[in-house]
C-alpha cells in the first residue's frame, strides 16, 4: 500500500496554532505519522483509497472575513489518483467529511466530495454512486483537527455495522496517538534545542557541523560556510535594563535568524550572546549575503517592542532601536580549510575544531575594526 503526503513543513504550519503543538519549531513528523494512520485503519478496513484532512488553522491568525467558510486540506492520502489529490481544499460543511468533521462523530455516506476528488466516482460508471465513503473525526485534546476518511470497500461491499463499530474504537485512539507523537518528538528536540533562544544548543552544533564536513568530504569536497556571530555591546543592554531584558533580547535574536536563514541552515546558541550557523553547500560569496542579512536584519531591529507578559510592570516595552548590532566572522570549507589539509588528511574532528577557530578568529578580528561588520577574510572583507 503506497500513500502519499504533503511536505512535513507544510502540515505543521496549517495547524500550528492548535494549542496541541507547544512549539513550531519541533520539527514532528506529522506527515509519517497520518501516512500511518492510513495505513492503520487500512488494515481495519480494507479499502480501495483512503485520505487524510486536517483543518487550515493559520486562516485564525489572519484577518479572515466570516463569510470565508473553513476548508479542510487535503494531507495524506492513498488509492487511485491519491497523489494528484494532496493539497486539494474542500469546504469544511460539504459531504461527509465536513459532517464528521462539525459533529465530531463518525459520518457514513454513499458518496462525498473527496470520493471524487481520488476518482473513484466517473460520471460514466453507474455502480460508483452504490459506493459507500466513512469518515471519522481526528480528535486532539476534545478538540476536532480533521477528519480521516475512507472511500470504497475493497469487496465492492458497503460498509458493515462491525466495520463501523470497529473504526469508531480505532478513532477514539487516535486522540492520545497523535498527542504521544508530539510529545515523543518534542522530547527529542528539547535535548538539542537552547532553552532560551529555541535554537540548537552547542552539542548539537558539534555533532551537525561533523556531519556536514564529512558530506564535504566524502562528495567531492562540496563546500560549507560557517558564520560566527557575537552582539556588539551587549553587556550594556544586560547593565541598563536588567539581565531578564537581557535575556529576551537574546530570544528575539533566535527569532531573527530563524526567519531569515535558508531552509538547510543550522543555527546554534554557542554561548553567552554568540551565535554559529552552518550553511550545508554554501560557497564563500553565499555565506557572506546570508552573514550580512543577519547583521542587517540585527542593525535595523527594534528590540523589546512589548513588555514582558509575566512582569509588564518592571519591564516594559522599551523600543531598543539603533542600539544592538553584531559582528561576524566567516570561514568556507573549500576557501579556508581545503588548502590546509590537501597534502595531509585530517580528521574530522580537526576540521571541525579548524572551520570554527577561523571563522571565530575573524569574529573577534571585526569586533577590533569597529563593530558591526562582517570579515570574510583576513585581508579584506568580501565583496569589497
Amino acid at each position: 500500500m503506497k500513500t502519499h503526503s504533503l511536505p512535513n513543513q507544510q502540515v505543521i504550519h496549517y495547524i500550528k496554532p492548535r494549542r496541541w503543538i507547544d512549539n513550531p519549531i519541533y520539527e514532528t513528523d506529522l506527515s509519517g505519522f497520518f501516512c500511518d494512520i492510513l495505513r492503520r485503519a487500512n488494515d481495519f478496513v480494507p479499502s480501495e483509497a483512503g485520505l487524510i484532512l486536517i483543518k487550515d488553522s493559520t486562516m485564525e491568525e489572519e484577518e479572515t472575513p466570516e463569510s470565508v467558510p473553513e476548508e479542510l486540506i487535503v494531507v495524506a492520502s492513498f488509492g487511485e489518483q491519491a497523489e494528484a489529490a494532496i493539497g486539494h481544499r474542500l469546504p469544511a460543511a460539504d459531504g461527509s467529511a465536513g459532517q464528521a468533521y462539525r459533529s465530531g462523530q463518525v459520518a457514513l455516506a454513499a458518496e462525498s466530495s473527496s470520493d471524487r476528488l481520488l476518482g473513484l466516482q466517473p460520471e460514466d460508471d453507474p455502480l460508483a454512486i452504490g459506493r459507500s465513503v466513512i469518515s471519522l473525526p481526528l480528535s486532539v485534546r476534545d478538540e476536532v483537527v480533521g477528519v480521516l476518511e475512507l472511500l470504497s470497500h475493497r469487496d465492492g461491499e458497503a460498509f458493515s455495522e462491525r466495520e463501523l463499530a470497529l473504526l469508531e474504537i480505532f478513532a477514539q485512539t487516535l486522540s492520545v496517538s497523535i498527542a504521544n507523537a508530539v510529545e515523543a518528538q518534542r522530547s527529542k528536540e528539547m535535548a538539542r534545542r537552547d532553552d532560551l533562544t529555541y535554537l540548537y544548543n552547542d552539542r548539537y552544533l558539534h555533532h551537525s557541523l561533523t556531519s556536514v564536513l564529512k558530506s564535504s568530504v566524502d562528495g567531492e569536497q562540496q563546500d560549507c560556510g560557517i558564520i560566527f556571530l557575537d552582539l556588539d555591546y551587549f553587556k550594556t543592554i544586560n547593565d541598563r535594563y536588567g539581565h531578564l531584558a537581557g535575556s529576551r533580547v537574546l530570544r528575539e535574536v533566535g527569532g531573527i535568524l530563524r526567519q531569515v536563514l535558508p531552509g538547510p541552515a543550522v543555527a546554534a546558541r554557542y554561548g553567552g550572546d554568540e551565535f554559529v550557523v552552518i550553511l550545508p553547500e554554501t560557497g564563500a560569496q553565499e555565506t557572506y549575503w546570508v552573514a550580512e542579512t543577519i547583521r542587517k536584519s540585527i542593525e535595523d531591529h527594534a528590540f523589546l517592542m512589548k513588555a514582558d507578559p509575566v512582569d509588564p510592570v518592571n519591564y516594559p516595552a522599551l523600543n531598543v532601536e539603533g542600539r544592538l548590532t553584531c559582528s561576524l566572522g566567516l570561514a568556507t570549507f573549500k576557501k579556508d580549510i581545503v588548502p590546509r589539509f590537501k597534502d595531509r588528511p585530517m580528521p574530522l574532528t580537526a576540521l571541525k575544531n579548524e572551520i570554527l577557530r577561523v571563522a571565530d578568529g575573524r569574529m573577534y578580528r571585526a569586533k577590533e575594526e569597529g563593530r558591526n561588520q562582517t570579515l570574510a577574510a583576513e585581508e579584506a572583507p568580501l565583496g569589497v
